[in-house]
């Protein structure tokens, strides 16, 4: 059996030794850089840097995500960028594509061709496994449905209007 996680977070909801947790680490991280804005060169105008663009506002308002956590979101932007690359070919190629043995005659030459069965789109397994880093990675940084929730009891005094909602940034939208 695996441990839970530790929770990070503030809520009046919590206990007082997780609320004491939090205020631990937001202080012994105060002095680090915020997490930058803007994505890293190799990211921009890509599907990772859109992601990005997307997910920092949010993160940045936790006041416990900094720029010295920029591996693990660069990791989950491009992971995004692979599920949204391999949902992309799915729905191009299908799922799974027919697979024919050619019949040959004595001197080499195609005759026939006869279908064999189906192999699945190497995609889906891309798809997959970009979906687990995703999950583990959004649950590192505070984006699971629990710590959404938690995250917006931190962000809720927040009135910048130039930040998307949480909402907006975890719908993805047409910009993706």
């Amino acid at each position: 059996m695996m441990p839970r996680k530790m929770k990070v977070t503030r809520s009046p909801d919590n206990k007082a030794y997780q609320n004491r947790r939090t205020e631990m680490v937001e202080k012994a991280t105060e002095d680090l850089q915020p997490l930058q804005m803007s994505p890293p060169n190799y990211m921009k105008g890509t599907i990772a840097g859109r992601a990005w663009q997307r997910i920092t506002p949010i993160l940045r308002q936790s006041t416990i995500i900094k720029n010295a956590d920029r591996s693990t979101v660069e990791a989950l932007c491009s992971a995004i960028a692979l599920y949204r690359l391999g949902f992309d070919d799915v729905q191009e190629n299908g799922i799974q594509t027919p697979i024919y043995k050619s019949v040959q005659n004595n001197r080499g030459e195609i005759i026939d061709r006869d279908f064999v069965g189906f192999k699945k789109n190497p995609a889906v397994s891309t798809m997959d496994a970009a979906i687990r880093q995703i999950r583990s990675l959004s649950s590192e940084l505070g984006l699971t449905p629990t710590s959404r929730a938690s995250l917006l009891s931190l962000t809720a005094d927040s009135d910048d209007d130039d930040v998307p909602s949480l909402a907006d940034v975890l719908s993805g939208g047409d910009g993706w």
